[in-house]
């Protein structure tokens, strides 16, 4: 199997088993505190046996890996983001929280060029007005309260600005950084939680997010080291894709017009824009080659 095939199939994977987190969080039946406390721990106990396994027992690389401030910021932005996520699915719909979170990508391309320098071509700049053309049309047509389709587009500036802490890391090992994550929810959420008050369906919910989420993320951790960032961002749209028709064919959460309309100019203007990106690396690619030769 090539390089490339292996990222695919791992980051695909990973997205497949992420894309039902929304309708999961929404089948546990409780409070936000406490949704975000087992969240917490699912993500903390979970990437930490992982990476016990990965590292065959031996902690010092993990600890190594939190160290640095680009760890402990990559986890407290992890965190936040769980938290505004969680707030979200809590007061709009799944579909509303999905498609505002499908423009992290283009929010990271964007704090690239403030945080770190990095210049942005003509269609990153159309592609934004694009976008903030879809989100408007969320904010203001979407289903829910208004507070929580701007929570939605706070959450998708906080991933943004975690993909830019996390291309800041350069080759360096993340996971460690998104375990710390789970553990900050998890203590700031503790003395407002009520852990043990999940009834039977709650509690078949938890043993999905326990399984899936840090199965998810070790799984699209791998796919940067196969494939091309712009393939990496593409594959994650398919959340967006699958969460929505997993909470219409579950929960019977149907999008309004206004959100299906949204969702579709955010989703075709990043595949595009991603296109066209790939496009621009593979000539460069080839003009590099000619000129070796």
């Amino acid at each position: 199997m090539s390089g490339r095939a292996r990222g695919v199939i791992l980051t695909g994977t990973g997205v497949l088993v992420l894309s039902p987190d929304s309708i999961l969080i929404r089948l546990l039946d409780t409070d936000i505190a406490t949704t975000l406390f087992w969240r917490g721990v699912a993500l903390a106990v979970g990437l930490a046996c992982y990476l016990l396994w990965r590292e065959r027992g031996d902690a010092r690389p993990i600890f190594k890996a939190l160290r640095s401030p680009l760890g402990w910021g990559l986890g407290v932005l992890f965190a936040l983001s769980n938290i505004l996520f969680v707030f979200t699915i809590a007061h709009t719909t799944i579909a509303d929280t999905l498609g505002c979170l499908a423009t992290a990508s283009i929010f990271a391309a964007l704090f690239s060029v403030v945080f770190l320098g990095e210049r942005a071509p003509l269609r990153t700049w159309l592609t934004a007005a694009v976008i903030a053309a879809g989100l408007l049309m969320i904010a203001l047509g979407g289903a829910g309260s208004l507070i929580g389709r701007f929570a939605g587009i706070a959450t998708a500036m906080v991933f943004g600005a975690m993909f830019v802490v996390m291309r800041a890391t350069g080759q360096g090992d993340t996971l460690p950084g998104l375990a710390l994550g789970g553990l900050i929810i998890a203590t700031a959420t503790a003395f407002f939680a009520q852990p043990f008050s999940l009834a039977g369906p709650g509690i078949a919910a938890l043993a999905g997010i326990a399984i899936s989420l840090p199965l998810a993320f070790a799984l699209i951790g791998r796919g940067p080291r196969y494939l091309p960032a712009p393939e990496v961002s593409l594959l994650m749209l398919l959340e967006t894709v699958f969460g929505t028709l997993w909470a219409g064919l579950f929960l019977s959460e149907i999008p309004t017009q206004a959100t299906l309309t949204a969702i579709t100019i955010i989703l075709g203007a990043l595949v595009v824009f991603y296109w066209r990106q790939a496009v621009v690396h593979a000539r460069a690619a080839r003009h590099s080659r000619q000129v070796t030769i």
